[in-house]
């Protein structure tokens, strides 16, 4: 009777003609001229990981190519070899600081990251109260209780507005708001809007209520109090321009921003709502409110269709702050945020800083806002609108909020408390850093990464360098020791490949470099490839299996079982495709892996007459560390000699 054969039955395997052991099914082998036994290394693959959307990073090359010319895709990204990439991971990366890469791309040339331009301290002051605004070509500061202008901003210093000891709209009491309406500066002080109406000439424009901040949107002024009510200021030819209620906050809470959105004004409170006003009879009207869910909404702006808004959560030290992107809809005549999506967190609740957007602004192709990133720097972000993208960009030398933020020829001015008043300056910083995602070529294989390359625009200063690191939590420090210099180009355009010598590991990133020796010059990188190829770990075991009736054993008559073969096959044949452990007797091997086919049962009939009937299996699987523990004594196996039913 046929029965299959595995150690339930059978002791003593290969005294019984037994060569491997499969899942616990003994096999014959079916060893001839023309069908070895062969265990065979695994063939390097072919590269694999080509991608439509950015065919010029992976060449045709021994091994695989992970580069990249085009980080515009903003910062954030962990893995660049993702099964769930989004569209525009190929232009990512993790992390950067002083390198501009969001200017790099202009028509007719090649894109290009260079370093950010530094920034020059124009104002040094211990105030918290440092807003600013900027109304025809001048750019105006609360300082205190005195308000400060530059009246040429790309190369002058603020002063007071008016002669010394002037520019006091109340004095000794400090300015808290100022907005910008029509070509008319605004202010409030000590509870009034003042209207400045010349040089150092302050007319109170309404003192109805105690005023706190102030705003503009749809060519009114908007005004909070401490109460937590919101007015509008109706515009008037006169400096008496009345008030009107447009809602008030639960007692304890308030106002913490206002924009004009379009088809509204929205305005932030720290009660974690968004409320949005509509113009109703020629007055502002509550239509609708977003609640956002444990964070404080405190700074908002409108452009392109979206709203950008910034939260803060409170931890048991600090702030955890947060940057939106939102749609706005009209859902039965009521006005809410939609479809909000994160676009920056910053801080994770274990540090005391405060590390909240206070403030937003929007050019024509950007979002700005200020965050604290250490106790001793400051740091504007930018969102880039074309591709969604955001980047640290400006560094100032204090830590503190970011009150204020003003454009002017394409030059950023802003504000930081308890610090003072900077401008971006025509020089640029001496040096920076991109760091790229974590490369694996969507395989958890371990590889050897052979050599690197940079190319650049021709480099007359400082250098532009490459340093490479396979251990992961590298990418979340610049500074780590772990990085290793692999190529450093001072002179020319590099483009050659520098060898790396034993980098092994699953991962790799790599951090670009530039510096400069000559701050009004920047050298410019164009791209970096880094190349290596899997490590072969797998075996391939081609197996001619004995699938006939006829048994053969070592020293033995021959026996005939009827059905044995075909029940062998049939048992091969339903292992195809799955997970095995594989035990060959000799040499004493023992692997895990897979079956990767069964061929048909091949008849072959010898010279002699004889038929001997078997299979091939493949066999696709690693070692596993230690020795079998069925084998006995010698066997032939891999000698290539057996005898044939």
């Amino acid at each position: 009777m046929a029965v299959l054969p595995s150690p339930a039955n059978t002791s003593a395997p290969e005294s019984q003609g037994f060569e491997a052991n499969l899942d616990d099914l003994f096999l014959r082998f079916a060893v001839g001229p023309g069908r070895q036994l062969n265990i065979n290394t695994a063939p390097l693959q072919a590269q694999a990981i080509q991608t439509s959307e950015t065919p010029e990073d992976f060449q045709q090359e021994f091994g695989q190519i992970y580069s990249r010319s085009d980080f515009a895709g903003g910062s954030g990204l962990d893995k660049a070899h993702r099964r769930n990439a989004g569209e525009n991971d190929f232009q990512r990366y993790w992390d950067s600081k002083g390198i501009d890469v969001f200017s790099g791309k202009e028509v007719g040339q090649e894109y290009k990251i260079s370093l950010l331009h530094d920034t020059d301290e124009t104002l040094t002051s211990s105030n918290t109260n440092l807003y600013m605004q900027e109304l025809d070509g001048t750019i105006f500061y609360a300082d205190g209780d005195t308000l400060m202008k530059i009246t040429t901003p790309l190369t002058g210093t603020p002063t007071q507005d008016g002669s010394s000891g002037q520019g006091k709209p109340s004095s000794g009491n400090a300015i808290t708001g100022m907005a910008v309406m029509g070509n008319q500066l605004f202010l409030v002080a000590n509870g009034v809007i003042y209207q400045r109406t010349a040089t150092n000439t302050y007319g109170s424009y309404n003192s109805d209520n105690t005023y706190s901040r102030l705003w503009s949107a749809k060519g009114r002024l908007i005004a909070s109090d401490t109460s937590g009510v919101l007015y509008e200021i109706e515009p008037s030819s006169s400096s008496a321009g009345a008030d009107t209620t447009i809602h008030t906050l639960r007692n304890g809470r308030s106002w913490t921003d206002v924009c004009d959105a379009g088809a509204v004004v929205l305005a932030t409170a720290d009660d974690g709502y968004i409320y949005s006003f509509a113009d109703e009879s020629a007055t502002l009207a509550l239509k609708g409110q977003t609640f956002v869910e444990g964070e404080v909404p405190n700074a908002i702006d409108a452009a392109q269709g979206f709203i950008f808004y910034g939260t803060y959560q409170n931890t048991a030290s600090g702030k955890i702050g947060r940057l939106y992107r939102a749609e706005i809809t009209n859902a039965n005549s009521l006005y809410v945020l939609v479809n909000a999506q994160l676009i920056k967190q910053w801080g994770d609740g274990t540090t005391t800083l405060n590390q909240a957007p206070y403030k937003i602004i929007s050019t024509r192709d950007s979002i700005y806002t200020g965050i604290v990133d250490s106790a001793s720097k400051t740091n504007l972000w930018r969102y880039y609108l074309p591709t969604g993208g955001i980047a640290r960009d400006l560094e100032f030398a204090e830590s503190g909020i970011v009150e204020g933020i003003a454009v002017f020829s394409d030059r950023i001015f802003a504000t930081v408390s308890g610090g003072g008043s900077y401008r971006e300056s025509t020089n640029y910083v001496s040096t920076g850093y991109i760091i790229t995602p974590l490369a694996d070529f969507f395989t958890s294989e371990k590889k050897q990464f052979v050599g690197a390359k940079l190319n650049t625009n021709a480099v007359t200063t400082g250098s532009v360098k490459l340093f490479t690191s396979i251990i992961p939590e590298d990418i979340k420090d610049a500074d780590s020791s772990t990085w290793l210099q692999q190529v450093n180009i001072t002179s020319g355009r590099g483009g050659e490949e520098e060898v790396l010598s034993l980098v092994e590991g699953r991962w790799i990133s790599a951090k670009l470099e530039i510096n400069t020796d000559d701050v009004t010059q920047t050298p410019q990188m164009l791209s970096f490839a880094i190349r290596g190829f899997q490590l072969v770990n797998d075996l391939i075991v081609d197996m001619p299996i004995n699938i006939s009736d006829q048994i053969e054993r070592p020293f033995r008559k021959a026996l005939r079982v009827q059905g044995q073969g075909d029940l062998i096959y049939t048992a091969l044949r339903n292992k195809e495709g799955k997970n095995v452990q594989l035990e060959i007797f000799r040499p004493d091997t023992l692997l895990r892996g897979i079956i990767e086919n069964v061929s048909s049962p091949i008849e072959e009939i010898s010279p002699r007459g004889s038929t001997t009937l078997y299979c091939l299996v493949r066999f696709r699987g690693s070692k596993v560390i230690g020795t079998s523990s069925t084998s006995e004594g010698l066997g032939i196996a891999l000698l290539g000699v057996g005898k044939l039913g």
